[in-house]
């Protein structure tokens, strides 16, 4: 048995503690688990990860990948997790990972929401300051069209707090509108312009209208679905005109397909609160704003608040809402040379150990010590010549026997699918 290479107290026993060190690489699903971290991860898709960058002006993928794991970091909804790990994995493939000692509840958080993150990546709609800009002026000029630039003198106009106040007092530059116009109309026939940002299931608009029930409404915002323009006019006798500077896409009924009435149907009687109308569409974030977006959580039947997906540093209301504690965030190294994790690994540091997560099988391996210490060498090195002077520096032993140890242990990692050797090794 080969001797332990970390200096340890003399009461304890080498060749026991090198056994330790050789059986901490094992899954960490035993009747111990619960208390075992483990890694659970999803693959960025290249496209999804590209509509991103996109959307951000974000040049790098890399880059993007790392802004996205700050912003997730920031999610309020981690208050209600356990201590938590947030893993970045830009190299080979783009990989997100979350790593802990979780319950079924936490599990069934996590898990739901990799899954779902690369389609909710690939329909995020970014609208920076500047193109909001450009949107208030086609609103405007639809409204001129509509109505006529001499009849709008006569409009009043007001907004739905918070992201159709911004987007009125644009609109107001656009229209040239009085200080008088942005007061409440005198008479229910003077028609009362209301704006918003981003329409999604009209429920805001729902609970002004009920507040006006008898005054003649326009109601003007820069991204909604047909559909639920018609649903509104159809619904509200009172409003003249429902007025999109553009459309936002629902992905529901090709996802779906048949099943997609019974669905819109089933969400309308359980959502809280009348909603005009239900779909699936664009994910559509301001530079002010990212909606709120949920999931449904079948272990506590409740409805919890999903992931942000906007950095701080390009939106408002996420300077201010994100947890008041930072995640735990880690960038895994990028390895060269011809000892190399392998393509499918993602590992990350949780307290003392050194986790390792094997994404086909969705197993994690735990290092601590001595284990920990010659996985984070062939990382950094990749080279076996390397990986032995680093540790002669840390361990005091012969180097024919370091060589045998670190060569048990290379051939363990090997077997678990967990390290890459090349020849030139």
């Amino acid at each position: 048995m080969p001797t332990c290479l970390k200096p340890k107290p003399n009461n304890i026993d080498e060749n026991s503690m090198w056994q330790e060190t050789l059986s901490q690489l094992s899954e960490a699903e035993s009747p111990l688990s619960k208390s075992l971290p483990k890694i659970y991860s999803i693959p960025i898709a290249a496209e999804a990860l590209a509509h991103y960058s996109r959307e951000l002006q974000i040049a790098e993928p890399a880059e993007a990948l790392c802004r996205l794991t700050q912003a997730i970091a920031c999610s309020p909804s981690w208050a209600e997790m356990p201590p938590s790990v947030l893993i970045a994995r830009p190299t080979p493939e783009p990989v997100l990972a979350v790593l802990g000692c979780f319950d079924e509840v936490a599990k069934f958080r996590i898990w739901t929401q990799l899954q779902s993150l690369n389609r909710d990546l690939a329909r995020m709609r970014y609208v920076s300051y500047g193109q909001a800009e450009l949107d208030c002026q086609r609103l405007a000029y639809q409204l001129i069209d509509r109505f006529g630039h001499e009849e709008l003198k006569r409009f009043h106009f007001t907004g739905i707090p918070r992201g159709g106040l911004i987007v009125l007092g644009m609109l107001a530059y656009c229209l040239g509108l009085t200080s008088e116009q942005l007061q409440p109309p005198k008479s229910p026939d003077v028609p009362w312009v209301v704006v918003d940002d981003c329409v999604y299931t009209g429920s805001r608009f729902y609970g002004f209208v009920q507040s006006h029930s008898q005054q003649k409404m326009i109601f003007a915002h820069l991204y909604s679905h047909p559909e639920l323009r018609s649903r509104i006019i159809t619904c509200e006798p009172h409003v003249l005109a429902c007025v999109s500077a553009h459309d936002v896409y629902d992905y529901a009924p090709e996802e779906l397909g048949d099943d997609y009435q019974a669905w819109q149907k089933h969400s309308l009687f359980n959502l809280s609160g009348f909603r005009y109308w239900v779909g699936k569409t664009d994910h559509v974030c301001f530079s002010w704003n990212e909606p709120d977006r949920f999931f449904w959580n079948s272990i506590t039947e409740k409805i919890e608040g999903s992931w942000l997906l906007l950095p701080k540093d390009v939106c408002l209301k996420n300077q201010f809402k994100g947890a008041s504690k930072l995640l735990n965030v880690q960038i895994q190294p990028g390895a060269t040379g011809s000892l190399k994790p392998a393509a499918q690994v993602v590992f990350g540091q949780y307290g003392e150990q050194i986790v390792i997560g094997n994404l086909e099988t969705q197993q994690s391996f735990g290092l601590t010590d001595l284990a920990a210490d010659i996985w984070l060498a062939i990382v950094e090195h990749g080279n076996l010549e390397e990986v032995i002077t680093v540790l002669l520096k840390i361990y005091d032993i012969n180097e024919t026997t370091l060589r045998s140890d670190v060569d048990i242990f290379i051939d363990q990692l090997y077997a678990e699918g967990l390290l890459i050797k090349l020849d030139d090794r």
